[in-house]
């Protein structure tokens, strides 16, 4: 059967991201410029090409049903009235007459993301998605080839979907493409006055989140994009007792992450593969010989395999995350435990200016940790706690390891004080002679 399919009129960016040679292409975009109505002709069009065979599989993704049944009904509307598609409406399903499908699936079950003979993925609203989603999709078209197309409004730092843009950097494989509402403009898809309305009405960051694709801290990011830049630069970091921080990470768990301190400056700063307990305890030792740091001013992770080295390092501090918060002179704040009272007293001190990186860093994957300092919502009781690690790891797709190195580094301002003995004057005493 010969179909003739009439191409639509595509602006000068959609057909830079649709026919791009690299196989996975990362878009980050405004709202409204047409991204998913071009993605949507893009893997109709690759399900048409004649390399196709019956049962060949091109998959629509998003991060809930609901939203792959919209790009479902769109690609509906435009076919259904030619009465030579077989259409699936219980499974999404959409069957060309050449024999190949285009499946919309939803992404919330990463483990349904496995599968065979797929030739294209469309990954729309990508950065709302978990990074295990990816995975699947990754590995579902190792066997063909196929390729990847990645789509979603700037999700912040932190998202998985924008930190995958620095393998464009260096890899011929993947390409970033960042649209604006101002090239939407150019393009006559939007309108001038629409834009500057839509500035008028919303807030200064909402905007240029939606419509610029710019960075912009969420409501509960607990340290600014501008702070965390400043931490390269912040000369003024007081020098001063040295102190060692460590997330400890024994045989089967994540990396060790630890950071050398002199005062508020981090003169080392590293992670390394996960170790046995003598080994974690030499390697502690030995900066501490290095860089002259007391026993008593190492702290270190000690939930879980970190309890291990209670027996190996005496005298060292074991920061429990889950212990009950110090109390603090002039503050009131209800902490639900340690690291959420450290990770708050943390953020504070970054946003300040008060502290320094003086070493070398993977900065993109800081900030992304970084980015993760948030407040959480309320427990029960009104207490302020932090982002669990959980739902962090969902974002980034591994713990923070880095993160919870830092904010350790405040027990040792919040530790209580040594109560000094000033005897009360008593009344009645005459020393006169």
């Amino acid at each position: 059967m010969n179909i003739i399919i009439e191409k639509p009129k595509l602006t000068s960016y959609q057909k830079d991201f649709l026919y791009n040679k690299s196989r996975f292409t990362i878009t980050e975009a405004s709202t409204k410029i047409g991204k998913t109505f071009a993605h949507i002709w893009g893997i109709y069009e690759r399900a048409h090409e004649p390399w196709n065979k019956e049962n060949y599989n091109h998959w629509w993704v998003a991060p809930v049903y609901s939203q792959a049944k919209i790009a479902f009904n769109r690609l509906k509307a435009r076919i259904a009235r030619t009465g030579i598609y077989k259409i699936n409406e219980s499974d999404l399903m959409i069957t060309c007459p050449n024999g190949a499908i285009i499946h919309f699936k939803s992404a919330d079950k990463p483990d349904n993301l496995y599968g065979e003979d797929v030739y294209t993925v469309i990954f729309d609203e990508a950065p709302r998605a978990k990074v295990e989603a990816f995975y699947a999709l990754r590995s579902t078209i190792t066997a063909t080839g196929g390729i990847m197309k990645l789509i979603g409004n700037f999700g912040g730092i932190a998202n998985w979907m924008h930190q995958l843009k620095e393998k464009t950097k260096n890899d011929p494989e993947y390409a970033y493409f960042k649209i604006t509402a101002w090239d939407a403009v150019k393009e006559g898809i939007l309108t001038r006055k629409e834009i500057l309305q839509a500035q008028k009405d919303l807030p200064s960051k909402i905007f240029k989140q939606l419509y610029l694709a710019e960075e912009q801290e969420t409501d509960d990011q607990l340290i600014t994009f501008d702070s965390m830049r400043s931490l390269f630069t912040n000369e003024h970091a007081e020098k001063g007792e040295r102190y060692i921080t460590a997330d400890i990470a024994l045989h089967g768990s994540d990396k060790f992450a630890y950071a050398v301190w002199d005062g508020w400056r981090i003169i080392e700063f590293s992670e390394v593969a996960k170790m046995e307990a003598p080994e974690a305890e030499k390697l502690l030792k030995d900066l501490a010989v290095r860089f002259k740091v007391k026993r008593s001013n190492i702290t270190y992770d000690a939930d879980g395999l970190g309890a291990f080295l209670r027996g190996y390092l005496a005298d060292a501090k074991p920061f429990n995350n889950g212990s009950t918060p110090f109390k603090q002179a002039g503050k009131n704040l209800n902490y639900k435990n340690l690291k959420s009272q450290c990770g708050y007293e943390f953020a504070e001190k970054v946003n300040a200016g008060e502290i320094m990186i003086d070493c070398e860093v993977d900065k993109s994957e800081l900030f992304k940790e970084l980015e993760c300092l948030q407040s959480y919502e309320l427990d029960k009781d009104g207490k302020l706690q932090l982002l669990p690690k959980i739902k962090i790891k969902e974002m980034i797709g591994h713990s923070p390891d880095k993160l919870d190195c830092l904010i350790m580094r405040m027990i040792f301002e919040l530790k209580p004080g040594l109560q000094i003995f000033k005897p009360k004057p008593v009344s009645g005493l005459n020393w006169g002679g």
